[in-house]
């Protein structure tokens, strides 16, 4: 198992790779999207440089907003056509795989055309990514509509694309992590780790919501032993570090 932490996009991608290396993290995942982590801003000489020096992996993250479901079908073009402009620099810095998240259209919309919508995208991205020997994975995000079924209907649409299981999103609206890892085990390629108490996406510190980690982390550790991206949005770090902590001490325990 590996533990990683994401660079913040508003803020230098150079001082954020710098912190989460001295930290002791094992890789970066790459959260490339505006304003500040886009390619145009980013200088891969130098993150290239960084990243040889400290000996950290890197994992590939589009912007969780990308309309690739939209109903309409030129900002369906335009999201694939964005989400492209990303795949030559996650190469370039040693990526293997990159993370496309769900995304549902209005209500007035029905379930299957949002999936199909979605399906449409990805389908294009999958080849897309192929170009540049990247694996694309699918996250599910913080809606209703990020069911089983749905992940399943996607999946099974699309063979060649992986699961990113975010823990966080799959406790919201009365899910279950575990019913999430043991149906799509084989599939999955990265994991997000944040805790919250069951009605929001907090993205709270391990251990400071409703997850039972102990219970999870041993299912999971049944069937997974990859990368896991501390995704925990908090200002003080040390709240960050005392996660990743307690996430190596109950992994070596369950």
């Amino acid at each position: 198992m590996k533990i990683g932490f994401p660079n913040h996009p508003r803020k230098n991608i150079i001082k954020e790779i710098d912190w989460i290396a001295k930290n002791g993290f094992d890789f970066v995942d790459l959260f490339f999207e505006e304003d500040k982590a886009i390619p145009e801003k980013i200088d891969v000489r130098k993150v290239k440089k960084l990243l040889k020096k400290y000996n950290l992996g890197t994992v590939g993250h589009l912007a969780w907003y990308l309309p690739i479901g939209s109903p309409i079908k030129s900002l369906r073009k335009a999201a694939i056509s964005e989400a492209c402009k990303y795949f030559p620099l996650f190469k370039q810095l040693g990526a293997e795989f990159v993370t496309v998240h769900s995304h549902w259209s209005p209500d007035l919309f029905s379930f299957e055309e949002g999936t199909k919508f979605q399906i449409e995208s990805l389908k294009e991205l999958v080849k897309k990514a192929k170009n540049f020997s990247l694996g694309l994975m699918y996250e599910p995000i913080d809606t209703p509509q990020d069911t089983i079924e749905s992940v399943c209907r996607i999946l099974n649409s699309i063979p060649q694309i992986f699961f990113h299981l975010d823990l966080g999103h799959l406790i919201l609206f009365g899910k279950e992590p575990i019913e999430f890892i043991e149906k799509f085990h084989q599939k999955l390629k990265h994991i997000h780790l944040h805790d919250n108490f069951g009605n929001s996406d907090l993205h709270l510190p391990m251990g400071t919501g409703i997850i039972d980690w102990e219970k999870t982390l041993k299912i999971l550790k049944t069937y997974y032993d990859g990368t896991i991206t501390l995704e925990i949005f908090s200002r003080d770090k040390d709240y960050v570090l005392l996660s990743k902590e307690k996430l190596r001490k109950l992994w070596d325990k369950v």
